[in-house]
């Protein structure tokens, strides 16, 4: 069972007159445990939605635009590793597969993750959860 909640991050400079002011992504992230299970080291996969200020869909991302830090994790769970970003068939979609560091494994419980999402100065973020069961 996953739950997303939306956060949008909006930046601005008003002391500056540069157009290097950060602008606002919006990012959406909903987690599911197909494969991932406790006791194991199988990908947790994270779909993401990124879209610019005006809803345009965002593409060209990879793995370098996207940081996820679980926040709150199961009992004895680890931070993650991103070990893979893919686009989606529909523009601005990605799917992120996630693994538990080093020699890590799943725990049970409720894992709630932060993605975050760069592109140049832009910039948003979005929290998903999934039940590892």
């Amino acid at each position: 069972m996953s739950r997303c909640a939306f956060s949008f991050l909006h930046f601005s400079d008003a002391r500056s007159a540069s157009l290097n002011t950060m602008a606002r992504l919006i990012v959406s992230a909903l987690s599911e445990d197909t494969i991932a299970a406790p006791g194991n080291r199988n990908p947790n996969y994270i779909t993401v939605s990124v879209t610019d200020a005006n809803g345009v869909p965002v593409t060209g991302l990879g793995a370098a635009n996207f940081k996820v830090d679980p926040m709150i994790v199961g009992p004895g769970g680890a931070l993650v590793n991103i070990v893979s970003v893919s686009a989606g068939r529909l523009s601005g979609f990605y799917l992120i597969q996630v693994v538990p560091i080093n020699t890590q494994t799943w725990k049970s419980g409720t894992y709630i993750f932060c993605v975050a999402t760069v592109r140049g100065a832009d910039q948003g973020q979005t929290l998903c959860q999934v039940l590892m069961d």
